[in-house]
C-alpha cells in the first residue's frame, strides 16, 4: 500500500509540477535564443537586461519544478531497512528448588472429596446409527412405512402405505384426499436430520388409490390436523401398546423426532430451498 501510495504522489507531482516545469524551462529557452537575434541586439541595454533576467527566472523556476516529482519519487518509493532484530541474551533456566511435601492435616471431621459427575457419553455421530434407529420403526402392523430416498436424492423418505395393496381398504375407510412424504437428509456435521413435507392428493378409482402430485403440491413443512375424515385405524403394536391414527402429520412426524432425539441428533423442518 504504501509503494502504490508513493506512485501516485509522483505521478500526480508530475503532472502538476514537472509539466508546468518543464514548459516554463522550454519558453525560457525560447527566450535566451531569442536574445541572439540581431534585431535584438540592436535593441537598448536595458530591454536586452530583463529579457535576461526573464530567462534566467523562467528556466530556474521550471527547473526546481521538474525537481519536485524526482526528488518525490526518491523519497516515497526507496526501500527502508528494517531494523535489525537482535536476539535476546540467553538467560539460564533457574534451578527448581527441592522442598519436602508437607503432610496433610487430618481432621476427625474431614470427608473425602468425591469426583465430580462426569456427563453422559453422547450418541455416535455416525449416520449408520441414525439409519438404524429410523429404519427399526418399520413394523408390519404400523399403517406408515420408512423407506430409502436415493431415488429422489435424499437419504431416507417416510410416507404412509396408502400404495401397498395390503392398506387399501384402511385408507379408503378413512377418506384420504391428501398425503404427505416425509423427506429426511442426514447431516453428520451438524448432527440433525432436515426434513422437508411434500403434500399429495389422492384420486381413487375402482378402490385403489393414486397420487398425483401435479394437481395439489405442496413443500415445505404441512401444520394440517387431519387429512382423512371419518373411520381411522387402530394398531396393537406390542402387548399393551395400542397406537390410534388419523394419518394426521403428527402421527407420521412424532416417532421419527424421538428416534432423532434418542440419538443425539435434532430434526430441523425445511420450508424453503433445498434439504
Amino acid at each position: 500500500m504504501k509503494k502504490t501510495g508513493g506512485i501516485v504522489a509522483t505521478i500526480l507531482a508530475s503532472l502538476f509540477c514537472g509539466l508546468p516545469g518543464l514548459a516554463l524551462a522550454c519558453l525560457g529557452l525560447l527566450a535566451a535564443v531569442g536574445t541572439q537575434m540581431p534585431q535584438v541586439m540592436t535593441q537598448a541595454g536595458t530591454d536586452l537586461q530583463n529579457t535576461l533576467i526573464g530567462v534566467v527566472l523562467f528556466i530556474g523556476g521550471g527547473l526546481i519544478l521538474i525537481l519536485v516529482p524526482i526528488v518525490v519519487g526518491v523519497l516515497t518509493l526507496r526501500n527502508k531497512r528494517s531494523p535489525a532484530v537482535t536476539a535476546p541474551a540467553y538467560i539460564p533456566p533457574a534451578q527448581p528448588v527441592y522442598s519436602a511435601p508437607t503432610p496433610p492435616v487430618q481432621s476427625p471431621t474431614m470427608q473425602p472429596v468425591q469426583a465430580a459427575p462426569q456427563p453422559a457419553t453422547p450418541a455416535s455421530d455416525s449416520t449408520q446409527d441414525i439409519y438404524a434407529r429410523l429404519m427399526a420403526l418399520n413394523r408390519p402392523t404400523a399403517p406408515y412405512r420408512i423407506i430409502g430416498g436415493k431415488a429422489e436424492g435424499v437419504d431416507l423418505v417416510a410416507e404412509w402405505k396408502i400404495v401397498d395393496a395390503q392398506w387399501y381398504q384402511i385408507f379408503a375407510k378413512a377418506n384420504l384426499s391428501k398425503v404427505f412424504r416425509i423427506f429426511l437428509k442426514l447431516d453428520p456435521q451438524r448432527r440433525e436430520v432436515r426434513a422437508m413435507d411434500r403434500e399429495y392428493s389422492v384420486q381413487w378409482r375402482a378402490g385403489i388409490p393414486s397420487l398425483s402430485g401435479e394437481a395439489s403440491f405442496f413443500r415445505g413443512q404441512s401444520s394440517s390436523v387431519s387429512f382423512g375424515i371419518g373411520t381411522g385405524f387402530t394398531e396393537n403394536a406390542a402387548p399393551g401398546v395400542v397406537y390410534k391414527y388419523k394419518f394426521n402429520t403428527n402421527e407420521l412426524k412424532q416417532p421419527i423426532q424421538q428416534a432423532i432425539a434418542s440419538c443425539g441428533w435434532t430434526y430441523k423442518g425445511v420450508a424453503f430451498g433445498k434439504l
